[in-house]
């Protein structure tokens, strides 16, 4: 049965994913996000910022840019893909309804596209059949994390039936993508924390931009005029600078001009992209880590390749690889489909030249 069976997978589990996660884990996968939800949102993007040890969740993480991109990319190539019962190298004659129906009122494609997804954050995902998966009318649905577990105890894969269809909890599945990739949401954390601070402080300098002009005011005067009239003087100089590059001031009136090229913290910003590009293992092409232009103390440019080639090594060094690699791995262990046989990827679309501009089939 292979050591990732339903009495065996749990005991290399952490108990730490636990019911615990459950409220915010599972608001977005089955309906748009409500009002309740957002504002605890809002309170932990906050925090995320405030505290080096607030924590990070999915909806906050997908605020960042580049991680917004990068699951994206994976999340899409992986749920594209359409999985077929083998035989060897040889499609099986007799193919599993579960692969491809919809009796679950889900496609295949959003079935797979949140199993992606919390391989992508969380490095773990499930999969639950409303029946043993050799029955011919099996079929499955994905199961949002937080809304299953595993029963330290007995080992055995929990699913909560308040919030999947109780036909789809008979046959729960886990499918971890490896030991050592622990999800974005892990491994990332500290990246996700300092984006988050960077994106907060610029906001704050574009809000509250440094002075470009500098108005004197001799000190003397400065304690004679009331903050109404100091307020005035700046406001001349608005007003005349508006109506054309030629000032009239009093001579020991001083007027400092400061360097007009603001610093908006694109070091640090494409610091965090390339960062994220490493994590979620995507070229940093792709996530457009480029100066914006600002202060020109950093330019970071990447070069990609053409057509196929490009194509190829999104693959080869892709998470989408690695969640198909995954999915594939524990789908065809025994308790899922009979000895001899196996599951794999359809992946004959994804690098045929030129490029097919239709999608293969993935559901009935």
């Amino acid at each position: 049965m292979g050591i990732f069976t339903r009495s065996k997978i749990g005991k290399a589990y952490e108990l730490s994913r636990s019911r615990a996660t459950m409220p915010l884990a599972v608001a977005s996968p089955w309906a748009p996000t409500d009002a309740l939800t957002q504002f605890a949102v809002e309170q932990l993007f906050r925090d995320a910022v405030e505290g080096s040890d607030a924590p990070m969740v999915r909806d906050v993480a997908l605020r960042i840019g580049g991680v917004k991109r990068a699951h994206g990319i994976h999340v899409r190539q992986f749920a594209s893909i359409p999985f077929k019962l083998m035989d060897d190298a040889t499609p099986a004659a007799a193919q599993p309804r579960w692969l491809t129906t919809s009796d679950s009122g889900v496609s295949p494609y959003h079935r797979m596209h949140g199993l992606g997804s919390d391989l992508f954050f969380n490095g773990w995902g499930c999969l639950s059949f409303n029946t043993d998966p050799h029955d011919p009318e099996a079929d499955c649905l994905h199961v949002p994390f937080g809304a299953w577990g595993i029963d330290p105890s007995t080992g055995e894969v929990w699913v909560d039936e308040d919030i999947v269809p109780a036909d789809y909890t008979q046959f729960p599945v886990a499918i971890p993508v490896g030991y050592g990739e622990n999800g974005l949401l892990i491994d990332a954390v500290d990246t996700l924390r300092e984006a988050r601070q960077i994106e907060a402080t610029y906001k704050d300098r574009l809000e509250n931009p440094v002075p470009l002009t500098t108005l004197g005011i001799p000190k003397d005067d400065w304690h004679q005029w009331t903050p109404e009239e100091r307020r005035a003087y700046q406001t001349q100089w608005i007003e005349g600078r508006k109506k054309g590059g030629v000032a009239v001031k009093v001579a020991e009136y001083p007027v400092d001009y400061h360097d007009t090229q603001v610093d908006l913290f694109e070091s640090g910003r494409n610091a965090v992209r390339l960062d994220i590009a490493n994590h979620t293992q995507t070229p940093a092409s792709l996530l457009e880590g480029v100066s914006q232009g600002g202060s020109g103390t950093s330019n970071v440019k990447y070069t990609g390749v053409a057509n196929g080639a490009s194509r190829n090594e999104l693959w080869d060094f892709g998470l989408a690889k690695a969640f198909t690699l995954a999915f594939e791995a524990r789908m065809s262990l025994d308790d899922i489909c009979d000895p001899g046989l196996s599951i794999r990827g359809d992946l004959s679309n994804m690098f045929a030249l030129p490029e097919p501009n239709t999608d293969p089939t993935s559901e009935d």
